[in-house]
């Protein structure tokens, strides 16, 4: 004889007691962390608002360092390594075209 296909869920008084327990904790956390985030959310969004504000109205504020980012310039050339000590013995070399 076949068995029935089906799940049935059997629980007593205390099981069905504490299923209800915990989504009720799942949902009071869910309803806290809403209410902590929608406070954060009104809080920092003016802040930002008026910081991007002042930054677009008062251009002078900005830092603009466009030196730093600038690549070096390299000069290309003959170059020669010079000894302080060897300098005070020695005369300069002649230069040569």
């Amino acid at each position: 004889m076949p068995q029935p296909m089906g799940f049935h869920v059997r629980l007593g008084w205390s099981g069905w007691f504490s299923v209800l327990v915990a989504l009720g904790l799942v949902l009071a956390v869910a309803a806290v962390l809403a209410v902590v985030l929608l406070g954060v959310f009104l809080i920092l969004l003016p802040l930002a608002l008026v910081g991007a504000l002042i930054y677009y109205l008062f251009p002078g504020l900005r830092h603009r360092r466009q030196d730093q980012w600038r690549e070096p310039d390299i000069i290309e050339g003959d170059y020669r390594v010079v000894d302080p000590r060897r300098l005070e013995r020695d005369p300069p070399p002649d230069d040569q075209p």
